[in-house]
C-alpha cells in the first residue's frame, strides 16, 4: 500500500468577495466561494457566469478581418466559384470544417473538404495536402480550418496561383503574418481582453457562419431567414470542449448552448454517434461525455486511418448510412484503445527510467506501438498522472519523429519549443498543447535543450507538490442537493474544472471492489443515510485501508447507467488522516 506524498490545502480565494456574491444574488455561500476562487469578483459576471445567454455573444463582425472573410466568401457564393475546405484532423478541425461545409450548402455555394493524411501528410495547410486538394478542381477560393497560420510558403504558393486564401485559426503565430492573406485569429489582432479571443477554430467558425448568414439575411435572402445557427451549436461545442481552450466568456456560452441542443435536438450523424457511444441523451449530457467518449471516437478517425469518416458522419442525411460510420468510428475507437494502452506502458518505464528526476519528460520510440496518431492522447495522460509536462514522439512513414506534447499549469510549451525550435523541422500549438516534429539525431540535443526551457520557466522543481482542493465537506453534506450547486458552474473544462472536494477523518464503507480489467476500484462512504458510491480511476494499485480514517479528495457526478441518474464520487487521491 503507498500513500500520496503530496500536501493538501485548500484554494485560496477573498471571503469579503463570496461573502458579497452570496448576499446580493441568490447563490449560496458555497457556489460564491467557488466563483470566489474562479476569480470571478462582481455580481455581474458572477450572474453571467451562472446563466450565461446566447443574447451575450458579441456580434461576431467585432472580430478582426470578419468583414473581409465574409465579403469574399459571399462573392464566391454569388459566383458559384468552388471553394475547397482544408480542416485539421482533430475534433476541433473536424468540427469547423463540417459547419462551413453546412452553411455553405445551406446557401448555396459550392464547396468541398480535404482533410490531411496524419500518416503520411502530417498536420495543417501543407503543400502535399493542397496538391491533392487541387487536383481535378478549377478553384478559387480556400479556406484553412484550425490551421494555416503558420503557413507563408502554402500561402505564397495560393497566390501565385491565382487562389485566395482565408485562414480561420487560433494557433499563436511563430512568424511575421502582416502580409498575410486574410486572416481570422484572436491571438494575432484582436484585444486579449475580448471575451472571443480564446475560441478554438469551431467556435471562430460558428462566428464566421453566423456573421455570413447575418450579412446575407441583411440583403433580404428568404433562404438565410430559414436557416437556424442554434443547429451549429452542438459541433461547436464538440470542438470547443474537446480542444481544451478555457471554457470562459463566449467559449462557455456556446459550450452550455451547445450541449443543450445536442441533448435535445442532434443531427442524424450526431443522434448515431450518441447511440453507438450508448449515451443517453434524455437523461443528461455533460462536458465528460464529449471529452471522455465522443472526442475519442471522433479523433480515432484520423489516428488510426481515415478522418473522413467523421465528417461524412456529420455531414450525413441517410440514417442508415450514420449508423454505420459511427458503428465504424467506434471500431477506430478499440483498436486505438489497444495501441493507446501499450504504448503508455512503454513510456512509463522511459518516465521512469530516464526521467524520475527531471522536471519534465521527453519520450520517444519506434516500435511496434509507437503510432503518431496516438502519442497526443499518451502525452496528455502522462502529464495528468506525473504532474509535469510531456512529449511523446513516435517515427512516421518518412522516418520524422512526430509527437505531441501536454503542459501543467504555469508552463507555456508554445515558449519552450520556441527556445529549442533550431532543433525541430515543425511545431505549434497552445500554451498547454503542442505539436512538433524532429528528425533523428536531435532527439537527444532536443531533449536537453527542452528540459532547460521548462526550468527556465517553472524552476527545478516539479508542480505535484500540493493538492488544492476548492472545498472541504462533511460526510453529511454527500448528497444530490451538493451536486446540483456544484452543477450551477457547469459545463467543466479547461479553465472551470470541475471542484475538487475533501472530507477528511472518514472510513470507507466496507472493503473496495476491483472492477473492469482490474485497474479500477469500487468504494462507498456512508453519508449518514445511505452509501454512496464511487470509483478510482487506474488506482487498482493504490487501494486505500478500511482500518483506518482517511481523507479523500473527490469530485462528485453524476453515475448514467442503464437509464438511471445515480450520485458517485470519482476518487483523485487518499491519505491517512494525520492525528
Amino acid at each position: 500500500m503507498k500513500e500520496p506524498a503530496i500536501k493538501w490545502q485548500e484554494k485560496s480565494f477573498d471571503q469579503k468577495i463570496a461573502d458579497t456574491l452570496a448576499n446580493s444574488t441568490n447563490l449560496s455561500p458555497f457556489v460564491a466561494k467557488l466563483l470566489a476562487e474562479r476569480n470571478i469578483e462582481s455580481i455581474a459576471d458572477a450572474e453571467a457566469f451562472i446563466s450565461p445567454k446566447l443574447a451575450h455573444l458579441n456580434d461576431p463582425f467585432d472580430i478582426k478581418n470578419m468583414d473581409r472573410a465574409v465579403g469574399r466568401i459571399k462573392d464566391a457564393i454569388k459566383k458559384k466559384e468552388e471553394i475547397l475546405l482544408v480542416g485539421d484532423y482533430d475534433v476541433d478541425g473536424i468540427s469547423s470544417v463540417s459547419i462551413l461545409q453546412k452553411v455553405l450548402s445551406e446557401l448555396g455555394g459550392i464547396s468541398s473538404l480535404i482533410i490531411p493524411r496524419r500518416k503520411d501528410e502530417g498536420y495543417g495547410l501543407t503543400m502535399n495536402v493542397l496538391k491533392r486538394g487541387l487536383e481535378k478542381r478549377d478553384l478559387s477560393l480556400v479556406i484553412a480550418l484550425d490551421c494555416g497560420t503558420n503557413s507563408m510558403e502554402e500561402a505564397i504558393f495560393l497566390k501565385d496561383s491565382g487562389i485566395d486564401l482565408i485562414v480561420v485559426d487560433h494557433h499563436q503565430a511563430k512568424e511575421d503574418v502582416s502580409d498575410f492573406p486574410i486572416i481570422l485569429n484572436p491571438h494575432l489582432f484582436d484585444s486579449p481582453d475580448a471575451p472571443w479571443v480564446n475560441l478554438c477554430t469551431a467556435g471562430l467558425s460558428f462566428k464566421l457562419a453566423h456573421a455570413i448568414v447575418k450579412s446575407i439575411r441583411i440583403e433580404g435572402s428568404k433562404i438565410a431567414e430559414q436557416i437556424d445557427l442554434k443547429e451549429y451549436l452542438p459541433l461547436s461545442a464538440l470542438g470547443t470542449i474537446a480542444d481544451l481552450v478555457p471554457l470562459q466568456e463566449e467559449n462557455r456560452i456556446i459550450s452550455k448552448f451547445g450541449l443543450k441542443h445536442l441533448g435535445y435536438n442532434p443531427s442524424i450523424g450526431l443522434n448515431a454517434l450518441l447511440q453507438e457511444s450508448r449515451i443517453d441523451r434524455n437523461l443528461y449530457l455533460q462536458s465528460e461525455d464529449i471529452t471522455f467518449k465522443l472526442a475519442p471516437m471522433i479523433n480515432a478517425c484520423g489516428r488510426m486511418d481515415d478522418p473522413t469518416v467523421a465528417t461524412s458522419l456529420f455531414l450525413e442525411s441517410d440514417g442508415k448510412r450514420c449508423k454505420e460510420l459511427a458503428k465504424k468510428m467506434n471500431e477506430y475507437n478499440e483498436e486505438r484503445k489497444f495501441i493507446e494502452a501499450q504504448l503508455t506502458e512503454e513510456a512509463k518505464l522511459q518516465a521512469r527510467d530516464l526521467f524520475s528526476e527531471e522536471v519534465a519528460l521527453v519520450a520517444y520510440g519506434d516500435g511496434k506501438y509507437w503510432n503518431p496518431g496516438v502519442v497526443g492522447i499518451v502525452a496528455g495522460k502522462l502529464a495528468n498522472s506525473l504532474r509535469k509536462p510531456c512529449i511523446v514522439l513516435a517515427k512516421s512513414v518518412n522516418g520524422e519523429y512526430r509527437g505531441s506534447g501536454r503542459g501543467v499549469e504555469g508552463l507555456d510549451l508554445v515558449q519552450a519549443l520556441a527556445e529549442c525550435k533550431n532543433l525541430l523541422l515543425h511545431w505549434g500549438g497552445h500554451p498547454v498543447a503542442v505539436g512538433l516534429s524532429i528528425v533523428k539525431e536531435n532527439l537527444e540535443e532536443f531533449t536537453m535543450a527542452f528540459l532547460t526551457a521548462v526550468k527556465s520557466q517553472i524552476g527545478t522543481h516539479t508542480t505535484d507538490q500540493c493538492l488544492e482542493i476548492d472545498a472541504f465537506v462533511q460526510q453529511n453534506q454527500l448528497n444530490e442537493n451538493l451536486l446540483h450547486e456544484i452543477e450551477r458552474l457547469a459545463p467543466f473544462g479547461q479553465g472551470n474544472p470541475q471542484p475538487l472536494l475533501g472530507i477528511e477523518k472518514v472510513r470507507l464503507n466496507g472493503k473496495p471492489r476491483s472492477v473492469g480489467s482490474g485497474e479500477h476500484f469500487q468504494f462507498s462512504i456512508h453519508n449518514g443515510e445511505e452509501a454512496i458510491t464511487g470509483i478510482a480511476w487506474r488506482m487498482a494499485d493504490n487501494i486505500p485501508p478500511t482500518d483506518k480514517e482517511i481523507d479523500v479528495a473527490f469530485r462528485l457526478q453524476w453515475n448514467l447507467w442503464n437509464q438511471r441518474k445515480r450520485l458517485q464520487m470519482v476518487l483523485d487521491s487518499w491519505k491517512i488522516h494525520a492525528c
